[in-house]
């Protein structure tokens, strides 16, 4: 059976978090930092939340 991956669904305007990583939990920002291990660490993020960064300049072409 073939798996489909879909983006994840953020249900909230990320402008403010430009430049920075947030933790997406149920659609939704739990918590930002300024690089990834920083937010790893924050106690509001949980394992299984997912990690992403929020580009600064939305113009452009963003690959991870």
């Amino acid at each position: 059976m073939a798996v489909i991956h879909q983006e994840p669904e953020v249900r909230e305007d990320l402008t403010r978090y430009a430049g920075s990583w947030v933790a997406i939990r149920d659609g939704m920002v739990i918590a930002s930092a300024l690089d990834p291990v920083d937010l790893r660490n924050d106690p509001l993020v949980h394992e299984n939340d997912l990690l992403m960064p929020v580009p600064s300049n939305t113009s452009g072409i963003f690959i991870l």
